[in-house]
């Protein structure tokens, strides 16, 4: 359920800032290397979760002041 969660945001951000919203160049490089693609994916969500988690605690506090 985890590695779903982290491939789902993976793959969006993925697809907003490398791909730049381009769905037809994704599928392409998803056809040739499904499993890079899948791992690379996991990666960034599993990055991007915990940092925004900590730039959200840095933000409240900082506001709290």
């Amino acid at each position: 359920m985890i590695d779903l969660l982290f491939g789902l945001v993976g793959t969006f951000i993925r697809w907003i800032f490398i791909y730049k919203c381009n769905s037809k160049k994704m599928a392409e490089s998803y056809n040739s290397n499904t499993t890079q693609e899948g791992i690379k994916n996991n990666l960034a969500g599993l990055l991007l979760i915990p940092i925004s988690i900590v730039i959200g605690l840095i933000m409240y506090y900082l506001g709290k002041e």
